[in-house]
């Protein structure tokens, strides 16, 4: 085909103009190529921020955050672990003579346990005086009465009645000494103070915290 007449050269310029705009858009290209491949090399090199951790308990959280932490607990553990749980619980409430008093019941036996009222005026004067003070050999014998009021508080013992059989552990327990005195603050004249015998033993939850707190780990 012939070549056609051009004096001025206007093809060979028109295509050399497009040859270099190819070229030009070419490099820019691969310029823009190398630039988004280098920010996604970057993007996956960076240091990632640390994830927030979970925030500690808080005596100022609200009544409603305490709740929902511990139903948020609750659906992820298994009837061994509440239980677990509730027994460091109590344990943790505890001090040694109160641990003695539970290791002392843990037989099944029961213990002589009175309580001394005021015929006048109908008031407790002396209760939850128990002979398992002796037989735990606690540190603190006077503060017998108030080691046991706080186990009937954590359900860990229970009150029942007299036992006939202990006849000679409840005249052992009628004179101590903070019986006695007892009765002689709570008598007026002729109006001797009333006894109530009763006796102690441990619960259905005393005796599981027990069994769980000696068995050996892994046993």
């Amino acid at each position: 085909m012939p070549k056609l007449f051009d004096p001025l050269g206007l093809s060979d310029r028109a295509i050399d103009a497009a040859k270099m705009g190819f070229k030009l858009a070419t490099w820019g290209e691969e310029q823009l190529a190398t630039m988004v491949k280098a920010r996604l090399e970057a993007l996956e090199t960076a240091p990632r921020p640390a994830q927030p951790a979970a925030p500690e308990p808080s005596s100022n959280d609200s009544l409603h955050i305490k709740l929902g932490r511990l139903l948020d607990r609750a659906l992820d553990q298994s009837t061994s672990g509440s239980q677990q749980e509730l027994y460091h619980r109590l344990l943790d409430q505890l001090v040694a003579d109160e641990a003695r008093i539970i290791g002392a019941l843990s037989d099944g036996a029961s213990s002589p346990l009175v309580n001394v009222h005021s015929r006048s005026r109908s008031q407790v004067v002396l209760q939850n005086a128990c002979l398992i003070g002796r037989t735990a050999n606690v540190a603190l014998p006077n503060m017998v009465p108030q080691y046991v009021d706080h186990l009937l508080s954590l359900g860990l013992v229970e009150i029942g009645p007299e036992d006939p059989s202990q006849k000679a552990d409840y005249e052992v327990l009628m004179a101590e000494p903070m019986v006695l005195k007892a009765i002689k603050s709570a008598s007026r004249g002729p109006l001797i103070a009333r006894t109530e015998k009763l006796s102690l033993r441990l619960s259905g939850l005393g005796k599981g915290l027990w069994a769980a707190a000696i068995k050996q780990d892994g046993l």
